[in-house]
């Protein structure tokens, strides 16, 4: 993940540079100057960490290269939005998202802290999140089933969802989730889950 490598590598080239000004410039009281260093570009790579500063010069040529810039994990499939992508991926038996921004150019680095879940939804079973990206009108939504088997989704905006499912080993049955880029969501969406309708608020 060479989002970490260069943070980590910025973090120690600051750090040499200012040990070696210490030394160059015979300061008295090296060990608390020394001390007071490390903090100082600690906060400044934390700083770093926070801001993607690479989407000023940087950008990526699909959503799976902008994602595993910064993440872990294998990309299983991507939702297209309209701004932004959806990017669903996973390490291991853990499922990992990621809401990856666009431009006419190509992809940019998504953050976590961008991502808003604006929605949460617990039915029979089924478990319903809404997510949006920063303040944009791109929205996402997951619908994973804990019971066993398929389902058969729709919603008011005409949503074109896709289904994933897992195989458990322990128990040899197979669970479904669904995804979809909601085009317009609103007060007024609701899900359609097995004719069942389901307001989403």
């Amino acid at each position: 993940m060479f989002y970490v490598m260069f943070r980590f590598l910025f973090w120690i080239l600051l750090l040499v540079i200012f040990l070696l000004l210490i030394k160059k410039l015979h300061i008295n009281h090296k060990f608390r100057w020394t001390a007071i260093t490390f903090m100082i570009t600690l906060v400044l790579t934390t700083i770093v960490y926070l801001f993607p500063i690479e989407n000023a010069f940087m950008t990526f040529s699909s959503p799976q290269s902008a994602y595993r810039y910064n993440h872990f994990g294998y990309v299983n499939l991507v939702i297209n939005g309209k701004q932004t992508d959806f990017v669903v991926a996973s390490n291991g038996d853990t499922d990992l998202y990621s809401i990856v921004p666009k431009t006419k150019e190509g992809w940019k680095i998504g953050m976590g802290s961008d991502t808003r879940i604006i929605s949460q939804t617990i039915t029979d079973g089924i478990v319903i999140y809404v997510y949006q990206y920063k303040n944009s009108d791109d929205y996402y939504i997951i619908i994973s089933n804990t019971n066993e088997g398929p389902l058969k989704i729709s919603d008011s905006c005409d949503s074109k969802f896709i289904s994933s499912n897992k195989t458990s080993s322990a128990v040899n049955k197979d669970y479904y989730t669904y995804y979809a880029y909601i085009n317009n969501f609103n007060a007024m969406y609701e899900v359609i889950i097995n004719d069942k309708v389901v307001e989403i608020s």
